[in-house]
């Protein structure tokens, strides 16, 4: 009984200077603001120059592929002609993912850059969220733009592009 009455009493302390702290806390607080991620890398011109790199990797990959089955034609069920294409696939599927990858990272560092200086502009604000992992926010904390125009100052860094298989068989 001593125990409830000691809780009790403790409660009673500590309630109001509780709700003084969260009230304090509650004006002191820094906003979050939000960024759409697909939109920056859909519409930024970082964003834009990766997708044209991405479709010109994927064609001349895609053309690597179409060279073997050429290279085959007539006798594309034989065991040789079987292993060469489905090979061929293979490097065609594990080097596009691979470029994406290289694409993913260069332009998440760009974004993440330009985040951290917009960041250093706007100390006001506490941290940026991806809008996607949000379960919902009002429009007023929606800083895609403004990340754009930083987003659009960078000029992303890409891989060389592979080479064809007419290109390497002249070498």
């Amino acid at each position: 009984m001593k125990r409830m009455g000691f809780a009790l009493t403790l409660a009673a302390v500590l309630l109001p200077l509780a709700y003084k702290a969260i009230r304090k806390h509650r004006s002191t607080r820094k906003p979050v603001v939000v960024l759409d991620m697909d939109v920056v890398a859909e519409r930024s011109l970082p964003g834009r120059a990766a997708a044209q790199y991405i479709k010109t990797v994927r064609n001349i990959l895609q053309r690597n592929v179409e060279e073997v089955r050429l290279a085959y034609q007539g006798r594309e069920q034989t065991p040789e002609a079987i292993r060469a294409i489905t090979q061929a696939q293979s490097g065609y599927q594990q080097q596009l993912a691979l470029y994406q990858k290289k694409l993913d990272n260069e332009i998440g560092d760009i974004v993440g850059a330009a985040v951290r200086s917009w960041l250093a502009k706007n100390r006001q604000v506490a941290a940026v969220v991806p809008a996607d992992e949000t379960l919902g926010y009002n429009k007023n904390a929606d800083i895609t733009r403004q990340i754009m125009a930083e987003v659009d100052w960078y000029k992303p860094s890409f891989p060389p592009l592979p080479r064809s298989r007419a290109n390497r068989n002249s070498l």
